[in-house]
Formats: structure tokens, sequence, C-alpha cells
């Protein structure tokens, strides 16, 4: 008390004194300001952002600041842009804590560090902008859940998402918010909802948090020069800088080169990041790349390099390019660059214009004559030319050869060689063909015939027929003999053959033909005759023989016969083959299912008749096992009759299946020496629950050589979203020429059935694609009214003449025996089961047999629960018989169910125990109503968890019991947030000013506050005080009181004119400069440093100081 009472004295005496106070006398350190300290550090942080990107969050992975330890509570102030709602103000970092790994960097937040609060930040923001925001989030001890929330300081925030994760693993979520009219600062919060151990003041793991604007691309792009020679070489450069707020990845760009440059080979180069998918297409002249990712205030450079290839002023490249905000696909950007321009000029080597030559021999021959060099910059360069080698010896019959050379000003040199031949003097030559003519046609013998000489040139019209047989009238071999002489004497001679023939006779085109049995035929259908001389004869055709009768199955025939105008008769004859009719064909595919899912038996499948079309209608299932709710392999077998009688019965295979890996669709690669090869390229990935994978492909390994002919490998693996991976390998075949392949499988029928050789068969080639019409049939023994083992031999030949060849076997049945359809049954206990309900029996003579199936063994049982069975026994017209057994399983009867789950509620709230409890039963329905609470030590009025146990018992005598966990929640005072305050003499006074309150049920209760008490009075110095109050929605009442310091009224002191001479001082009161005086106990305070003050006042100061406690401790003794 003694302490406190100098301490005030003190300080009255250096107001009285005039002294200032030192700092160390009124510094407080008031836990309250570290929220504002970390607002100043945060704003400042996002002012520096608006130029490197717009807008950002700040220490979003909580590596600042950097810990050594597994975990740090520490005040909000020390965590870089962070701030909590918890009374206590502490945040807690965690590095390598309980074994875990943060989702990004080494360090991450725990939600709460004490007690239950919001983490969050306060973000200058812009109206209307686009912000991404993700989170990854994970529960401490298991399955924690928290609220991401957006708005404005102040206000109800906006709930974005319900983070809900267990302990195993981070998790990610992510969204898009858009920043709403007049918010210019956004709070990005979260909120603890529920922690695995029920205490919401732990639990809730936070990392990797973005709040920021989009990625935005910027792209220029300029050549490392202004022009190049052709074939030259130049870096062209494209220049990415981010000016968004986040990272951008997943950015492809299309470089479309023009037709006068050509792109460098693995010439591509960047800086920053990393590029994929390097691919230059020959066909486009177009070059395309990935960037992974280009970080957000960075810029990076992609470069290829490009070749002259055309002279121009202005070879122009741009570069487009499209990406994502990293983490985010839902939006694709484009940009594109405003392009370069390059300059190619000429290069070119001169050229040498010289032709080979011929030299009689004994002639002259000057090397030069005729030779001429001329170069697109230099022009003529005929004086420039040397002759580098020279062999011609113009005496001797033989072939020289004369090498030039020639340079131009650039240094680019061409060499030229030409041939020189010195001859002798050559015979002319006669061209002219052997003929072959009709009996009867004209023949010219000069037709055709031409003569040339070296020397002379053409000598046609000096050649004469020296013999000539020719006899256009008579069929047979004759001669015709020329002769021709050149101007230097030579004279050569030739002797062609003229065939004459006889007139040839026509054709007929006619094919075999299958028919249905009672379908109608047209003997002349498709039929055409002609003839050489004549053309088309097809009104001459006649029919001279016709056996078809289309009402009886058989082989027949139909004759032609047709005759030119010169008499030449043609006759063909066709078979015509009469087939029975078909029976219906059922298509229904074997499915897999997962366990749980929903099976319709008629789903896809259909049945169609070559008569009556679609019979889907008449299908029926006769016999279904598929239990979706069991993992295992079953069966459905469907029926379909047409309208001739003819039944087909089809049986799938359902399978229901656990949780499966994602599956590949490809097939192996075929392609020739010099392909390019794509490896994504007709390869794709899906998953049953996550759906296509196809862009999650990773590539293992690939040694594929397209340069070489061989089988190569490539292995891919893709990893659905339950961390299930598969893996498969591709073959890629690199081939020379391949032969063709005939698809064709063996086929087995009932004898009398009718049968296409051709049906279902195919053919195809690599290069050559479908040539199923080029397939021909070299064998075929079946006889389809005959039960045996046929053959049908087929052979097919591609473009490059290879050749293929394949025999299916054909197997032709006798009669089979009936079938019957029933399916085992599953049935409650002491209920009927009809064992024919169901049951039905088919045979492909006789049809329906259902009515003639017998039960020839029963020992069923309904009132004991067990496996039984049910024998069926059926005979066909034929005496075929057929039995079958089936299980009839008999089931007890099932116990009811109870459906409710945990509670939690604030302590004081009213509980009902069987509020949102039901129950349910198979045989008695909703039963809720029986319900009883059998135990329930519930104190609503007290924070704990308790239990409420409950029991139902169903008509049948089955009980069933549960148990539910009941929290009951602590409820918190509200919090009023005030600090002390220190006015000037006079100045005015709004004790509600910056005073807010808050509560962690009902949020701003600042409307609600209510002032107490309030003694300050601005025109009189001294230290008065202010309490506030504030109640929530609970009855839970608050108060704090604040301390107002006032300044005396400033007056100049009095300085005594000698200070030697005592004299009466009255004291004169001095403003004190801005002291802060808190609420809080024990002071941090700044101790003096030595010779801090020596001024007169201070002196005036402590003397008078000494005087009052000297007073003052008179006082107290007495």
């Amino acid at each position: 008390m003694l302490i406190k009472k100098i301490g005030a004295v003190s300080t009255a005496l250096v107001l009285l004194a005039g002294a200032s106070v030192p700092s160390y006398a009124a510094e407080q350190v008031n836990p309250a300001s570290y929220a504002t300290k970390a607002e100043a550090k945060l704003k400042n942080n996002a002012l520096k952002s608006e130029v490197e990107s717009p807008i950002k969050l700040v220490n979003g992975s909580f590596e600042e600041p950097k810990i050594s330890t597994s975990e740090l509570i520490t005040d909000a102030a020390n965590i870089p842009g962070w701030n909590t709602t918890a009374a206590d103000n502490m945040i807690e970092i965690q590095r390598l804590y309980d074994g875990k790994s943060a989702a990004d960097g080494e360090q991450w937040a725990e939600l709460n560090a004490n007690m239950v609060g919001a983490l969050y930040q306060d973000i200058d923001t812009t109206p209307g902008s686009k912000i991404r925001w993700k989170v990854s989030h994970r529960g401490r001890y298991g399955i924690d859940t928290a609220e991401v929330r957006f708005g404005k300081p102040g206000e109800d925030l906006e709930l974005m998402a319900t983070m809900v994760t267990d302990k195993d693993a981070w998790k990610e979520y992510q969204g898009t918010y858009t920043i709403p009219e007049g918010q210019t600062t956004t709070r990005f919060e979260f909120k603890s909802i529920a922690s695995a151990d029920g205490n919401l003041g732990a639990g809730n793991l936070l990392d990797n948090i973005v709040f920021s604007s989009p990625s935005n691309l910027v792209v220029t792009d300029a050549y490392d020069k202004a022009s190049i020679p052709k074939g030259k070489q130049a870096k062209y450069n494209v220049n990415i800088a981010n000016n968004g707020g986040m990272q951008a990845g997943d950015i492809d760009l299309e470089i479309p080169l023009p037709a006068t440059l050509k792109y460098v080979p693995s010439s591509v180069t960047i800086n920053g990041t990393t590029t994929s998918d390097v691919v230059y297409n020959d066909a486009t002249h177009t070059l395309s790349l990935h960037v992974n990712q280009i970080d957000d205030g960075t810029t990076t450079t992609v470069g290829i390099g490009v070749e002259g290839l055309t002279e121009t002023n202005a070879a122009h490249i741009s570069t487009s390019l499209e990406y994502h905000d990293l983490g985010f696909t839902d939006t694709t950007y484009t940009a594109n660059s405003t392009g370069a321009n390059i300059a190619v000029t000429s290069n070119t080597a001169p050229v040498i214009a010289a032709d080979d030559t011929s030299v009689k021999k004994g002639g002259s021959f000057d090397p030069m004559a005729g030779v001429t060099a001329s170069d697109t910059e230099d022009g003529n360069l005929t004086s420039s030319i040397s002759v580098t080698a020279n062999d011609v010896d113009t005496s001797v019959e033989g072939t020289y050869h004369v090498t030039y050379r020639v340079t131009d000003s650039d240094g680019n040199t061409t060499t030229k060689t030409i041939t020189v031949t010195v001859s002798s003097n050559n015979a002319p030559v006669i061209t002219a063909a052997d003929k072959t003519l009709k009996k009867g046609a004209s023949f010219d013998p000069i037709a055709g015939m031409t003569a040339s000489d070296t020397e002379d040139g053409d000598v046609t019209d000096k050649v004469t027929v020296t013999a000539n047989d020719v006899n256009t009238s008579a069929v047979g071999t004759y001669h015709v003999t020329y002769s021709v002489t050149d101007s230097d004497g030579n004279t050569t001679t030739k002797t062609i053959t003229v065939t004459v023939t006889s007139n040839d006779a026509p054709v007929i085109t006619a094919s075999d033909k299958t028919l249905k049995k009672g379908g109608s035929f047209d003997s002349m259908a498709g039929v055409s005759a002609s003839d050489t001389e004549d053309g088309n004869v097809t009104d001459k055709v006649t029919v001279t023989a016709n056996d078809v009768d289309t009402s009886a199955v058989g082989t027949y025939h139909v004759t032609y016969s047709v005759t030119d105008s010169d008499g030449n008769t043609t006759t063909k004859t066709i078979t015509v083959t009469v087939t029975s009719n078909d029976a219906p064909v059922i298509v229904a595919s074997d499915q897999t299912i997962k366990k749980g899912k929903a099976f319709d038996v008629m789903a896809g499948v259909s049945a169609s008749d070559l008569e009556d079309g679609d019979v889907t209608g008449g299908i029926t299932v006769t016999a279904n096992d598929v239990d979706t709710n069991t993992v295992g392999t079953y069966h459905v077998t469907y029926s379909v009759t047409d309208s001739d009688g003819n039944t087909t019965t089809k049986t799938i295979t359902v399978t229901i299946t656990s949780n499966d890996a994602p599956t590949f669709m490809t097939s192996d690669v075929y392609l020739k020496v010099g392909d390019k090869f794509n490896p994504y390229a007709g390869i794709t990935a899906s998953d049953t629950e996550d759906g296509d994978l196809t862009d999650r492909i990773d590539i293992e390994s690939s040694d594929v050589d397209m340069t070489q002919a061989g089988t190569y490998a490539v292995e891919y693996s893709v990893t659905d979203s339950d961390n299930n991976t598969t893996k498969i390998t591709r073959h890629v075949y690199v081939r020379t020429n391949d032969k063709p392949v005939i698809h064709a499988s063996d086929q087995t029928f009932k004898a009398g059935a009718s049968f296409d050789p051709f049906a279902g068969m195919s053919a195809s080639d690599t290069e050559d694609g479908d040539i199923t019409a080029n397939v021909t049939i070299t064998a075929n023994d079946v006889d389809a009214n005959q039960a045996g083992t046929y053959h049908v031999t087929y052979s097919v030949t591609d473009s490059d003449a290879n050749t293929t060849t394949k025999t299916v076997t054909i197997t032709v049945l006798t009669n089979e025996k009936p079938v019957i359809t029933a399916a085992d049954i599953t049935q409650k206990a002491h209920r009927s089961v009809d064992p024919m309900a169901g049951v039905t029996a088919s045979d492909l003579e006789d049809g329906d047999l259902t009515a003639n199936i017998k039960i020839i063994a029963n020992d069923i049982n309904i009132d004991v629960p067990g496996e039984y069975h049910v024998t069926y026994s059926v005979l066909d017209s034929d005496g075929n018989e057929t039995e079958k057994t089936i299980t009839v399983t008999i089931l007890s009867n099932d116990a009811p169910v109870i459906h409710g789950q945990d509670v939690t509620f604030k302590a004081g709230k009213a509980f009902d125990p069987l509020a949102g409890v039901t129950a349910s039963d198979t045989e008695d329905g909703d039963i809720t109503s029986t319900i009883k609470v059998t135990a329930n030590d519930v104190n609503p009025d007290v924070a704990g968890v308790y239990h409420v146990t409950y029991s139902v018992t169903d008509s049948d005598g089955n009980t069933t019991e549960v148990t539910y966990t009941v929290t009951v929640l602590t409820n918190e005072k509200p919090v009023i947030h005030a600090t002390d305050q220190t006015l000037a003499y006079g100045q005015a006074f709004d004790p509600m000013a910056g005073v807010t309150a808050e509560d962690f049920e009902d949020g701003d209760l600042t409307g609600s506050i209510k002032i107490i008490s309030n003694d300050v009075n601005p025109l009189q110095a001294g230290i008065y005080h202010v309490t506030y109050s504030v109640t929530d929605a609970d009855g839970n009442e608050t108060q704090i009181t604040i301390t107002v310091l006032v300044g005396a009224q400033p007056v100049d002191p009095v300085i005594p004119a000698d200070p030697e001479t005592p004299m009466h001082v009255t004291p004169a009161p001095v403003q004190v400069a801005d002291p802060i005086v808190s609420s809080v106990s024990d002071p941090v305070q700044e101790l003096p440093k030595t010779g801090d003050t020596n001024d007169t006042t201070q002196v005036i100061a402590i003397g008078g100081l000494l005087a009052m406690l000297g007073a003052l401790f008179l006082r107290r003794k007495k």
C-alpha cells in the first residue's frame, strides 16, 4: 500500500514541477494490443501485394516462425498474419507432432491452442474480385469437424464449407469466393465444430491455406536478333509473367511456326520451372509444350531455336497458351502474345550451269564452252569459274569428266562435274512394236512407228517398208520389215510381228444366290451380259433351265444363254440355295456391380429375329440368383421365342465386387517404322467410383524406338482416390509390312439350320484397313442338314500381295435335351413355399414344356430354419429327360433396429431422450412407440459425457438394445474488449468509442453493452473509471472496468529569478506527455538510464518529492 501511495505522490509531484514522465513509469504490456499489431502487419503485407498480387493471405502454411520442437504455443502476435478469438490470444504451431507430417512445408497449426476460439485473418480486398481459396484439414485423434467462413469483420460470416476429416491423412477443401459490394476487408475464419475426443479446445489441424486472387499470365515475346541468313539459327523467347495472386499450373503452349522457318529439334530451354510433352507437329508446323507451374510474382522464359528456310522481311511467330490456377481445374484461362518478327535473308551458294555433252571421236572440246555461274547476291560469276579436273581425251572413245568450282563473296563454294562422252558414229534407231488386230480390221504399217539418229535427230520420214505380208481378212501371224539410213550412211532394219485374231464370245455376269424358305426369287435380278463388239447384250439373255423351288429347302440351279451379233453363244449356270428359318438372337452381356448397388435385370438386354425384328418385349427371365448385398458370382438366364416357334436362351454372369482398382481401356499398337507414336493416344483409365481417370495416367517406362522394327513395351500406372493403383503393360509393334488378318470363329448349330459361311467373318490389314470384301472361300464341305464336323477355308490378299488363309471348324449337332429353369429360394420361417412358382421348362423342338414338369423330391420344412432341396424332372417328345435340383433356404426371423445418434448440446438446455429416436422391424414395420429407455444418466445442467440406453422388442419376441452418447458442453461468458484511455484537458470523451463485446454462442453483443458506472470529468485533471457490463442469451454476465486519465490544464511554470535565493514556489500543473495506463496488473517497466534528466525543473521536482515524502512519513507515524 505504501508503494502505491509513493507512486501516486511521485506522479503528482512531477505534474506540479512541470517535468515530463519518463517512459518506464507508464509503458505497459497489454495482451489486448497483440491483435492490433498482427492486423497492422497483415495490412502492410496486403498493401505490398497490391503491386505483386492484388489479394493474398499471409503465412498460409504456418512456416513462420520456424520452430525446432514438436509444438509451440505462443501469443498470436508472434505468428505472422494470424489472429484468434480465443480469450488467451494463443495460437499453437506443430511440427512432426504425433508422427505426422505437414501437408505443405514442415509446420501446421492446431485450430485451438488452449480454449475454444476461431482462427482468422482480416485481408484487404477489392469488392467484385474473384478469390480462390483452399485449406488442408486433418483430425488430431480421429474425425474432427471445422467450418470455413468468409465475410465482413464484425458481421455474420458466410459458411463456405464444413470440413470433416479423419486423423489418417490430410484432406484438401477448396472453392471460389467473390468479394461482395462494399466489402473492402474480408475475414477468412476457421471455427471448431467437433473433435474426436469431444474437446472443442483441441483438434482440427490446418495447413496449406490459400486465399488469393487467381493467377494472371501475361505473355510477351521477342527474337534474340533482328535477322538471320537463310540456313542460320536464332532464338525465339517467350516471357510469361504471373502478375496474379497465386501459382498458375497445367500451362499448355502452342507456337505455330511460319513456312519460312523451321523448328530446331531439342532446342527448348526454360528457366525457373520445368517443361514436359514437347511435341513438334511437322504437318501443322506447330510446337506444343507443357509448363508445369509458374509461381506468382515470377517470370519464366521459354526459348526455342528456329532456322531460316525462305527469305522474308518478317517471319512472324506468336504464342498462345491455356492454363489453370494451380490446384483448380474449373476455369481454363487463355493468354496470347502480340508476336515477334525476324527477317530471313538469302545466303544461297552460287549455281554452275554446265550440261553433259557428247563429242565425236577426233572432234575438238572446249571445257568452258556454254558453262556459266551466277549467285543471288553477286550476280554473274562465270569469270570466277575454275576447272579443277579434266581427263577428256577426244582421240579415244570413252566416258570422261570435267569438274568446275566457283566461290561467292560469302565464301559459299559450289562444285559441279559433267560427263563428256567421246563416241564413234552411231546408226539410227527404229522404234516399232508388235501388233494384234481383229480379223477384218484396217492396218497402217507406218502408224506408231518412229526413227531417230544421234546426229540427225528425227529420221522417221526416211523410213521405208521393205517387207509386209499382213492380211487382216485371215487369222494368222504376219511380219512387217522397216529400213532407215542416216546422213553418215549407217542403215538400220527392224521387223515386227502382226497377229490377226478371231472375234470374242459375249460374257454373262451372274452370281450364286441364297434365299430363305418361302422368299421370292427373280431369276433375272442382278444378271447382265456384255460383248466386246456389241456392248451391253443383257436384253438378249435367256433362261434355259430353272428348277428353283423357294417353298422347299435345297440347292437348285439356273442356266442362262446369250448370243452376240457374230453368232458367238455363251451359257452360265448359277446355284440357288434355299435355307430354313433362323432362331432369334438375345443380346446380353456379363455385368460387374459394386456391392449394395441396384441391379436391373433387363437393363441393356435386347432380342432380335431375322423375320420378326425386335422381340425384346418377348424376353422372359427364367433364372436369377443375383444378391447385390453379397460379393460373389451369380447368373441370370433369359429366354425368347420367335413367331416361328424358335426358342433361344442365354445366361450371363453377374459379378458383385467390393471396391475395385481402376481399369485401363487400351489395345496394343501396330505401327510401321518411321510412324509417329503418342503413348497417350488410344488409352483411357476409369474407376467405378471416380469415373474417368485418363488425365491421371502416368508412364512408368517406355523403350519404344520408331526407327527400328521390333516389339516394345510401355508401362502405365494410374491411382484412384482410394489409393488403388493399377499397372498395365502395352505393347507397341513396330513392323515393316504386315500380312492381313482374317477374323472368323468356329461355329456350332443344329442340323437343318441355315449356314452362311460369310456371316460374322471379316478381314483387316494394317495398311489397307477393312478388306472383308476381298475374302474368298477356297474350301467348304459343310452339309447343314447332316450332323458332323466340317471345315471352311478363307483366303485374302492385301495390296502388298501378302496372302493369309484361315480354316474354321463347323460342327452340326443332333437334337438337345429340354431345359428346366428354376432358381434357389430363400424364405422366412413359417411362411408358405410354392415349389412350382417361377419354374419353367423349354425344349428346342417342343417349345414350352412347363406343364410337363414333375416334382420327384421335396423335403421342405417351413417351420425349421435350414437348407432343403426340391428336384424337378421333365421329358421331351424325343424321350430326352432333364432333372434339376434347387436349394430352398428357410431363415429365422430378424431382430428390430433402433435408429438414433449421439447428441451434443449446451449446458442448461432441455433434453428429451426420445427425440429423434425411432425403431423399425422387417415384419412389424414402425415400432417407435414401443421403445423403452432402460438407462439414462444425463444431467443437462452439468457439462460432461453421459449415456442413454434404449430397448425395443418386436412381435416375435426379438429384443434389440443400443446405447448413445450425450455430450453436454459448457456455456461460456461473453467477452468485452475495452482499453484504458488518456485524455487531454477538455478533450471530449465517448465511453463507447472502440468498445465491443462478443459471445461464443451469440456472436457480436456490442449493441447490448451497458455502462453501469462512469465518473469521468474531462475538465478536471485526475484518474477516473468506467465500468461496462454485458449479458448473453444464456444469462452469463461479464463486467470490465477501464481507467481514464485526464491531464491538467497547461500553465507556464514559475522559475525564480535567483535560484540561490529560497522562495516559496506555487507548483503549476503540467500536462503529461501521452502516458499509457493499463488495467492489466503487474506492469513491465523500462528502467531509467543513468544521466537521463538534468534540467532545473526536475531538480525542483525531486526537492518537492522529498518534502512530500517526509510529510507523508510524519503523518503515517502519527
